[in-house]
């Protein structure tokens, strides 16, 4: 409970500036529309190139662990907790469409809230369906058991954490300030560093979270209502 708490104020802390700021002093690229097609064709191509490099990655990182890091990375975890991340997002929406009605920040809440339920349910598919063993129990990265049931060290593709992570954010750092891009990196950072995920699996969860949230961001034509999912050409 203490923790579901400090991640709450953390998220609030975050959203006020955004509630009370203009967003041009906030915006880093506001004059160029970003590519969305062109980024998740090279995510694509990224995270599948990432895989070579699991082993060489995660030898380095259990060599190189500090206190400091480990504190860090312990802190970095909340912002892709689902326990945490998820009503505070649902408070966020709330606060913005009741209490401060700020219609920006009620359309970007929606926006990471669309985000959140298709990355959720495309991560948890591949999560099954890979069964992919975790760094920690020395099965190395080419370990798979597919459908491993209730296992969860045969889990680690994808990353849970750096795909909420991206899944929420990006509608923000998009709307806002790309800076705010900081915190999911962090958060697959440190998944990396506490060996719980390969580097491919963080990077493969972060560009499912990524591009949903690019998708609902930039195209008006791709949408979730009440009565399902339509998608218009």
């Amino acid at each position: 409970m203490p923790k579901f708490f400090t991640g709450i104020a953390l998220w609030m802390t975050f959203l006020m500036p955004l509630s009370a700021a203009d967003s041009d002093s906030l915006n880093l690229n506001n004059s160029k529309e970003l590519k969305t097609w062109r980024v998740i064709s090279l995510l694509t191509i990224a995270s599948g190139a990432v895989f070579l490099a699991d082993q060489p990655v995660q030898n380095f990182i259990v060599k190189n662990q500090t206190g400091f890091l480990n504190d860090m990375t312990n802190i970095t975890d909340v912002a892709g907790e689902k326990t945490i991340i998820v009503p505070a997002l649902l408070l966020t929406y709330g606060t913005a469409r009741f209490i401060i009605r700020d219609e920006k920040l009620c359309h970007t809440s929606t926006n990471a809230i669309q985000s959140v339920f298709v990355t959720a349910i495309a991560t948890e598919a591949l999560k099954i369906t890979a069964g992919r063993a975790r760094p920690f129990t020395d099965e190395g990265p080419g370990s798979f058991q597919p459908f491993p049931g209730n296992r969860d060290e045969y889990k680690s593709l994808p990353s849970g954490h750096a795909s909420l992570a991206f899944a929420v954010f990006t509608p923000f750092a998009e709307t806002y300030s790309r800076w705010i891009y900081l915190i999911p990196v962090s958060v697959a950072a440190g998944r990396v560093y506490q060996n719980k995920h390969w580097l491919s699996d963080v990077a493969v969860g972060s560009s499912l979270g990524l591009i949903s949230g690019l998708l609902f961001t930039h195209k008006q034509n791709v949408q979730i209502i009440p009565n399902g999912i339509r998608i218009c050409f």
